[in-house]
C-alpha cells in the first residue's frame, strides 16, 4: 500500500495481526472493534480507548485545558469561554458574552484570536483586530458553536507538537506556516520539519508531560508555541490522535508513528 495513503485504521489492523487482537471494522471504518482475552476496546477514528473520560473531555475543550493547566501552574496560553447568550440562556455569568468579549478585547490590546471552543484541525479560527471583525468572528462562531474561545494574540515564532504515551514522548515535530498565513496547522498548508535541537527537544518533552500530567491524559498530542520571547507555552492538547497529513510530508516518520499506536494498542489491553 502506498505510505502516503495510509491512514489510522490501516495501522490498526497491522499491530492488531502481529498483537494477536481480533479487529472488527464498523460504521464504514469510522470505529475499529478490538478483542483479546475477553476484553474488548474502540477507536472512534482518531480517538483511542486509552485516556478516562474526564481528562479526554478535559482536552477536547480549549477553556477547560488552559483552566486545569493554569491552575497547576504549567505555561499555556489563556483561552477564555465565551458562552452563546440564546444557546447558554442562563449560563453566561453575571457579565453578558458581548460585554465579556469587549474587556478580553480591550484587555489584550485590541488583538484577540477567536475558534470554536470545541473545533479541530484550525477551522474557524479568527484575527480580530476591530470591533467590528470581532463581532464579526462572534456571529460566525456562533452560528454552529454554542461557545467561543477567545485567546490573545501571540506573535508565534514556531510551533511544535509532541506525541505523548503513557509517560513518554516519543516524536516531537515543528510547523511552520506556508507564505503569510499566521496559522501552524499542517492542513491549513503548513510544513512539517524535524528537530535536532537537544536542548529544545528537552524544553519540549519536560513541558508536554508537564500538561498531559496535569489533566491525567495518557495518550495524546500537545501542541507547544514558541513565542518571540523564546517562552514555550501549551496551546492545546489533543486527545484524538492522528498523523496522516504528518507521513504525507514525512513518510519516513512511518515506523515511529507505529511504535506510538503499537505503545497504545498494548496499553489498552494492560491489566493493572
Amino acid at each position: 500500500m502506498n505510505t502516503l495513503t495510509y491512514s489510522p485504521r490501516d495501522f490498526i489492523q497491522e499491530i492488531c495481526k502481529a498483537e494477536g487482537i481480533h479487529c472488527e471494522s464498523l460504521s464504514q471504518d469510522y470505529i475499529a472493534r478490538l478483542t483479546k482475552g475477553g476484553i474488548t476496546r474502540h477507536v472512534l477514528w482518531s480517538n483511542w480507548d486509552i485516556n478516562h473520560a474526564a481528562a479526554d473531555r478535559i482536552a477536547c475543550d480549549k477553556c477547560a485545558c488552559y483552566t486545569v493547566l493554569d491552575y497547576c501552574g504549567v505555561p499555556a496560553i489563556p483561552h477564555h469561554l465565551l458562552k452563546h447568550p440564546f444557546r447558554r440562556q442562563g449560563w453566561t455569568g453575571e457579565k453578558g458574552t458581548w460585554t465579556q468579549a469587549i474587556e478580553y478585547f480591550n484587555g489584550y490590546n485590541h488583538k484577540v484570536v477567536l475558534k470554536p471552543n470545541l473545533g479541530t484541525n484550525g477551522q474557524g479560527i479568527y484575527y480580530c483586530d476591530t470591533i467590528q471583525t470581532l463581532e464579526a468572528a462572534t456571529h460566525d462562531i456562533f452560528e454552529t458553536s454554542p461557545d467561543v474561545a477567545l485567546s490573545p494574540f501571540y506573535k508565534i515564532k514556531t510551533e511544535y507538537r509532541v506525541f505523548y504515551v503513557n509517560g513518554e514522548c516519543p516524536l516531537v515535530y515543528g510547523k511552520k506556516p506556508s507564505g503569510d498565513n499566521w496559522r501552524h496547522n499542517l492542513s491549513q498548508g503548513a510544513t512539517a520539519f524535524e528537530l535536532i535541537d537537544e536542548e529544545k527537544l528537552g524544553r519540549l518533552k519536560t513541558l508536554a508531560t508537564c500538561g498531559a500530567s496535569a489533566i491525567s491524559i495518557n495518550f495524546a498530542t500537545v501542541d507547544i508555541a514558541e513565542l518571540e520571547s523564546g517562552e514555550l507555552a501549551i496551546m492545546e492538547i489533543n486527545s484524538g490522535v492522528q498523523a496522516r497529513q504528518l507521513l504525507e510530508q514525512k513518510p519516513h516518520l512511518r515506523p515511529v508513528i507505529k511504535d506510538i499506536y503499537t505503545a497504545a494498542v498494548r496499553s489498552m489491553f494492560s491489566v493493572g
